[in-house]
């Protein structure tokens, strides 16, 4: 004969302290870690994506933002799952992709490992629009969508025209060694008596498209 099943309040357990540790439940329940993590997860639950998921709540205390994020005290927590989930969901929804930046204001934690992830697996598209990297929506044509959007917001500024010398000086940095940054191209150049600025370098790296092929 099994032993009946105990009732405990999950609900009331969360009202006031509305963020909780497993180790804290099961004191206040009185009941083992198997007991609750069961019981949790039949009502529905969400763990925290920083400190490593310690900390749990419910969704009849949470109060997320537009965003679906939420933080209480210094645990955080996200509607949409962990924090790789998060960032699939923050990106793919966004109506011009997102920044590196932009990612980290919103989760307040460090993503650039989970990003780096997420484009090897080809989740997401990482690409240089204007002067920094935009994480992209996976599918071709929500990306093109989110690629015309970004730029459109781009504030516009003069064209900038390489000299027939400080395209050459690039484009022989380059060769030399494909991995050498825009600030190192600027150095070397000057150094060689080519007077060049980053915006220069940077019209050339457009007008060849070169950080499509060395993007990741």
């Amino acid at each position: 004969m099994s032993r009946p099943r105990k009732e405990i309040c999950l609900v009331e357990s969360f009202r006031a302290p509305r963020v909780l540790t497993l180790p804290q439940l099961s004191q206040t329940l009185q009941c083992s870690r198997s007991t609750i993590l069961r019981r949790l997860a039949e009502h529905g639950y969400f763990s925290s994506y920083n400190h490593s998921g310690m900390f749990f709540t419910i969704p009849e205390v949470a109060r997320f933002d537009s965003h679906g994020l939420w933080t209480c005290k210094t645990a955080r927590f996200s509607k949409h799952g962990s924090l790789k989930d998060s960032l699939v969901y923050l990106v793919q929804s966004s109506s011009q992709g997102m920044t590196h930046e932009e990612l980290t204001s919103l989760l307040a934690v460090r993503v650039h490992n989970p990003l780096l992830e997420l484009t090897r697996e080809g989740t997401l598209r990482r690409e240089r629009i204007g002067p920094t990297f935009v994480y992209l929506h996976a599918k071709r044509t929500r990306q093109t969508e989110q690629r015309r959007r970004r730029k459109a917001a781009m504030p516009r500024r003069p064209a900038v025209q390489p000299t027939h010398w400080q395209t050459i000086a690039t484009l022989l940095e380059l060769i030399q060694d494909p991995q050498v940054t825009r600030e190192e191209i600027v150095h070397r150049c000057r150094r060689g008596g080519v007077a060049i600025s980053p915006q220069v370098v940077d019209a050339v790296f457009e007008r060849y498209e070169l950080d499509k092929k060395r993007a990741l």
